[in-house]
C-alpha cells in the first residue's frame, strides 16, 4: 500500500480499523498504513491524547469499549499467548504449597495450573472442565471440579449447583478471569451464571486476585461482577494507566505486573 503521509488520513484508517473490530494490532496497522511501527505508535499516542482509542500491549481498542460478545475459545487461546503464560507464572507464585485455592474459567487462568509446582499439595477447585484436566495430569494435588452446566468452548461450569457446592468450602486465595477491567464499571464478564459464580468466590476466598492482560484494561463486558474495591489485586501484563491505575490506585488494589 502507499504511504500515507497525512496523519490525519492514517488516523481515520485507524479508526475505521477499530471500529470494525475490538481490538487492533500495531503490526497489522504498519502494514495496512504502509508506514513504520514508529509512526503507528506515535499516531496511537496522539489518538489516544484525543480520548480516541485506549493503546494496550500490542495495540489499541477503543475508547470505553463495550463489547457485546467475547471472542470464541479458539481464538482467545491463540490470541496473547506469551502474555497469557507470564501473568500465569506471576500469579502462580502466590500460591502457598497446602493453600486451598480456586482457579476460575477462561484461556488465561488456564496458564495459572500450567505454571503451578507440581509438588502443590493444597486443594483446587474450579469451574473449568481444561483446568481441572490439566490439573489432574501434572499436579500431585486434589482436585474438584464444581457441579453445574457445561457451556461449550471454554468448558466453563456454572449455575446454582455450583454456586451451592463452592458455599462448603473457605479457599485462601481465587483467581478470577475477566470480560474487562475498568475504573467506573469494575470488573464485568460476558455470562450471566459465571458472572454470578464469579461473586461466590469473590466473597468466600481470603483474598482475590483478578487475571487480565493489557487487551483488557478499560473494557466494560455486559454483565457486573464486582467493584474495584472488592478485589484484593490484578495480575497483568502491562501497568494500568491514566484513570483506570488511578482508579485501582485509590481502592487498594495491589498490582503485580508480569515481567
Amino acid at each position: 500500500m502507499t504511504q500515507l503521509a497525512i496523519p490525519a488520513e492514517r488516523w481515520g484508517i485507524i479508526e475505521q480499523q477499530l471500529a470494525a473490530r475490538e481490538f487492533v494490532r500495531t503490526v497489522d496497522l504498519v502494514d495496512v498504513l504502509g508506514v513504520s511501527i514508529e509512526t503507528v505508535r506515535r499516531d496511537l499516542a496522539a489518538l489516544e491524547s484525543r480520548g480516541m482509542l485506549v493503546r494496550v500491549r500490542g495495540g489499541a481498542v477503543g475508547a470505553g469499549h463495550h463489547p457485546r460478545a467475547e471472542g470464541s475459545y479458539g481464538e482467545r487461546s491463540a490470541s496473547g499467548r506469551d502474555e497469557k503464560a507470564r501473568i500465569g507464572r506471576a500469579a502462580a507464585e502466590l500460591i502457598a504449597d497446602d493453600a486451598t485455592i480456586v482457579i476460575d474459567v477462561g484461556t488465561t487462568a488456564l496458564q495459572v495450573v500450567a505454571a503451578m509446582a507440581p509438588s502443590f499439595q493444597g486443594l483446587l477447585l474450579t469451574g473449568s472442565l481444561p483446568a481441572a484436566t490439566l490439573a489432574s495430569e501434572r499436579l500431585s494435588c486434589e482436585v474438584v471440579v464444581l457441579g453445574g452446566r457445561v457451556r461449550a468452548g471454554d468448558l466453563a461450569v456454572s449455575g446454582g449447583r455450583a454456586d451451592q457446592f463452592l458455599g462448603d468450602f473457605r479457599p485462601d486465595i481465587a483467581f478470577l478471569g475477566s470480560g474487562g477491567v475498568d475504573a467506573v464499571d469494575g470488573l464485568t464478564d460476558f455470562h450471566y451464571e459465571e458472572a454470578r459464580l464469579r461473586q461466590r468466590m469473590l466473597a468466600l476466598s481470603a483474598r482475590s486476585w483478578v487475571l487480565a492482560d493489557g487487551s483488557k484494561h478499560r473494557v466494560v463486558a455486559p454483565v457486573h461482577v464486582a467493584d474495584l474495591d472488592q478485589l484484593a489485586g490484578l495480575v497483568t501484563d502491562i501497568e494500568p494507566s491514566g484513570e483506570l491505575g488511578a482508579a485501582l490506585d485509590a481502592a487498594g488494589v495491589e498490582i503485580r505486573v508480569a515481567r
